[in-house]
């Protein structure tokens, strides 16, 4: 597994947010919301890693790990969703491997009558994963066949990178994190 440190995760999100926000003033819906963050999650953190010196390759298509640490032979997969009263990260047959996953869960903060300011939250974690973690019937072909939900993830040794588990816990009134 790489180490991946929180300040170097706050700063990939950073970016992100600063790239997507100009994107959401279009009305895009929440799949697509979800999809465009997945992407620029992809491209930011290989550019980061690759602006810190990082020998990194990016995926040229959905067989290959999203980021490929070269030096320490290490795939990392990235995985999105929106926040809702049920968290989840879906995926297909090629989502189910043995990896490092980093996890995030976002949320759009609008403008409001008390604030003009829009955002973006994240909550991030990082977690290795196996194919036996994964719920759902994968037929191969539908992306969505296979799913990965939080509580699998709250009981899980884990690296928090951004946000604080407990807060969304409380937010998504789950069980206690232990």
């Amino acid at each position: 597994m790489i180490n991946l440190n929180p300040t170097d995760w706050d700063s990939i999100a950073r970016r992100v947010t600063n790239k997507a926000l100009p994107i959401f003033e279009i009305p895009f819906n929440t799949r697509l919301k979800s999809e465009i963050i997945s992407s620029l999650f992809e491209i930011e953190t290989a550019s980061y890693y690759k602006e810190n010196g990082y020998n990194i390759k990016n995926a040229s298509n959905d067989s290959e790990p999203d980021i490929f640490f070269i030096d320490s032979n290490t795939p990392l997969e990235i995985k999105v969703t929106k926040d809702k009263s049920s968290i989840k990260w879906m995926g297909n047959k090629i989502s189910k491997k043995e990896s490092q996953f980093v996890l995030i869960v976002w949320n759009e903060v609008e403008s409001n009558l008390f604030s003009t300011d829009k955002g973006l939250k994240f909550y991030i974690t990082t977690v290795y994963l196996t194919p036996e973690d994964w719920s759902g019937k994968d037929d191969g072909y539908s992306y969505h066949a296979s799913f990965l939900p939080f509580n699998v993830v709250q009981s899980k040794e884990k690296t928090n990178l951004v946000g604080n588990e407990k807060k969304l816990c409380e937010y998504l009134k789950c069980k206690e994190v232990q």
